[in-house]
């Protein structure tokens, strides 16, 4: 839900923003902004599992062995890891970033696939939105793709590594769609010339 919030405000805003750019009075665009919270509610969900999916894959942080030295990485012994206490042994030492891992979460996440699979799904589900033929939806994704992701690249990389460095998993969403407030902006804008 708070994908679907920052979304709505930043479609509110780049609303203002565009009267405010044209020199024209305000005037709030339901269909405009119902199109943008939908794209935002459909897509939330599939990034989530897409966050899931790099951090399993990739984990930022190196997993330490269990006390038996297997130092296994079936969920049930990471679990046990979690919340393992060892009496006597002190505080468990902070476990150490994984830099080989996190440059390939976000080279993945910001630069490649994560980058393409959300600005062709953004095209995609705007044209359907908007009634557009299969021809329109096909031109955008091949005219607008490359353009948005550049101009992604001036946000998305810094966000990305204070995303898989500082913030846990289960927040990740929330702190990008924090961040996405200013791309949900330009998107919104974007959104309104194709």
């Amino acid at each position: 839900m708070a994908s679907v919030a920052l979304s709505s405000a930043s479609n509110v805003l780049a609303q203002i923003l565009g009267a405010y750019r044209d020199g024209r009075p305000f005037s709030f665009d339901v269909a405009i902004f119902l199109r943008f919270v939908i794209v935002a509610f459909l897509t939330a969900p599939p990034n989530y599992m897409w966050q899931q999916l790099l951090e399993h894959t990739f984990p930022t942080y190196e997993r330490q062995r269990l006390s038996d030295g297997s130092g296994s990485n079936s969920p049930r012994d990471l679990e046990k890891q979690a919340t393992a206490e060892v009496p006597g042994a002190g505080p468990e030492p902070k476990p150490s970033l994984n830099l080989k891992n996190t440059f390939m979460k976000w080279f993945i996440d910001c630069i490649t696939l994560g980058a393409i699979f959300n600005t062709v799904a953004f095209f995609i589900l705007m044209g359907l939105l908007k009634r557009q033929p299969v021809v329109v939806i096909g031109h955008n994704i091949q005219t607008e793709t490359i353009p948005v992701i550049v101009a992604g690249y001036k946000i998305w990389p810094f966000a990305s590594v204070i995303s898989f460095t500082c913030i846990p998993v289960e927040r990740r969403i929330v702190f990008l769609n924090f961040i996405g407030l200013r791309w949900g902006i330009y998107m919104s804008l974007v959104a309104s010339t194709i």
